[in-house]
């Protein structure tokens, strides 16, 4: 009964889980890695409700339809490998990225044929093919997965801190669900151990891998951060104009830095009333004029422009701010050169004039900026466009 019980479960919060990740991805301008996503768990979750439905009701006689969310599994191992291989680069559809689907689709082409045209006796020999043919699949992009994830995830740095957050925030998630899709081919591989029987599954040991599921589930829905990428910040900036975006520069509840000064402790008074309403104008000043291309833009200058005190915004930076004025600049100014380079600036401009145009006063500082917030060199980020 339990076993039944976590396979529902797995189901229906698999399938909530698919809702709240297109969601987001709408949100966030459809993401090509949230796609990716979406299809691991709309298959994963109606493979385990249909089996779940198998257990609970054996009368209903669906067992060619298990069957072919079964072999729809397939499609599952490419999908994680592209969704790794997205996180890094966020690119277009590729129409090379259908190679990786030649396995699922041929796994599901030999299910039919089996279905159709083999006499009942051989069925079996028809899925012994599909399950090996499945586990050199496992085998063959987990072992492309941890040279990919290690080479471009698992080390990668910045020196801005909220991207370095976010660097972190991915690497674990990325392992996370590395593990995660080695653990189900191992319960896969002892199942089939177990119960020698080679080419079926057992319901009796489907739980386990609901298990799994249900974690990478609540994961995802109770950290929406994820489903960004990288590239959150631009991604970030872009969703949103009305509010607050950038809430892993900013802490608004509480204070990065305890206050002891007594000025500052009077400060607090009047700038908490007012916190989020402020960092609102602050990003919407930054984010939507040009006035950080001015390579010696002051605090003094934002205070003139959008009307706060110059010690409130000094207080804001202090205290609520995870990057200091100067990366909070950097930020700022490369979000400016990466919408250049989509809009084709490089088409005609050198990357020297674009970091002039953004406002840095140093072709190398702009080049060390960019790859540690985007993580990319100009030219290959240019490269995407």
């Amino acid at each position: 009964m339990l076993n039944i019980l976590i396979i529902f479960i797995s189901a229906f919060l698999g399938i909530l889980c698919t809702i709240f990740i297109y969601n987001k991805s709408n949100y966030q301008q459809e993401s090509l890695i949230n796609k990716y996503l979406i299809v691991i768990t709309t298959i994963a979750s109606l493979r385990l409700l249909f089996h779940g439905i198998q257990i609970a009701y054996p009368n209903l006689r669906i067992i060619k339809l298990t069957n072919f969310w079964d072999v729809c599994i397939a499609a599952i191992i490419p999908c994680f490998y592209l969704y790794f291989e997205n996180i890094i680069n966020e690119v277009k559809f590729n129409r090379g990225n259908l190679k990786h689907f030649i396995m699922p689709f041929l796994l599901i082409g030999i299910y039919f044929f089996g279905l159709l045209f083999t006499p009942n006796n051989y069925y079996g020999v028809i899925r012994m093919i599909l399950s090996i043919i499945l586990f050199l699949g496992y085998i063959i992009y987990s072992t492309k997965g941890f040279v990919l994830l290690k080479r471009n995830i698992w080390f990668r740095k910045s020196e801005i801190k909220s991207v370095e957050l976010q660097n972190k925030l991915i690497k674990n998630w990325s392992i996370f669900l590395y593990i995660a899709f080695i653990l189900i081919l191992l319960i896969r591989i002892i199942e089939s151990v177990i119960t020698k029987k080679f080419g079926q599954f057992d319901n009796n040991y489907l739980w386990m891998p609901g298990l799994i599921w249900i974690s990478i589930y609540v994961k995802i829905i109770l950290t929406p951060e994820i489903l960004y990428g990288y590239n959150f910040l631009n991604k970030s900036i872009d969703a949103a104009a009305e509010k607050v975006v950038l809430n892993s520069i900013w802490f608004t509840d509480d204070n990065e830095v305890p206050i002891t000064s007594e000025k500052d402790k009077k400060l607090q008074e009047k700038v908490k009333p007012m916190l989020k309403l402020y960092i609102h104008q602050i990003e919407e000043f930054s984010f939507y004029s040009e006035a950080f291309r001015n390579t010696d833009l002051s605090v003094e200058d934002i205070s003139i422009a959008i009307k706060i005190p110059v010690s409130h915004i000094n207080f804001i930076f202090k205290y609520h701010c995870r990057e200091t004025y100067t990366d909070f600049k950097k930020i700022v100014r490369i979000h400016d050169a990466t919408k250049l380079i989509e809009s084709g600036f490089l088409k005609t401009n050198t990357i020297e004039s674009l970091s002039i145009q953004c406002g840095f006063s140093s072709y190398n500082t702009f080049n060390m900026a960019f790859k540690s917030i985007t993580g990319y060199t100009t030219q290959e980020y240019a490269k995407r466009y």
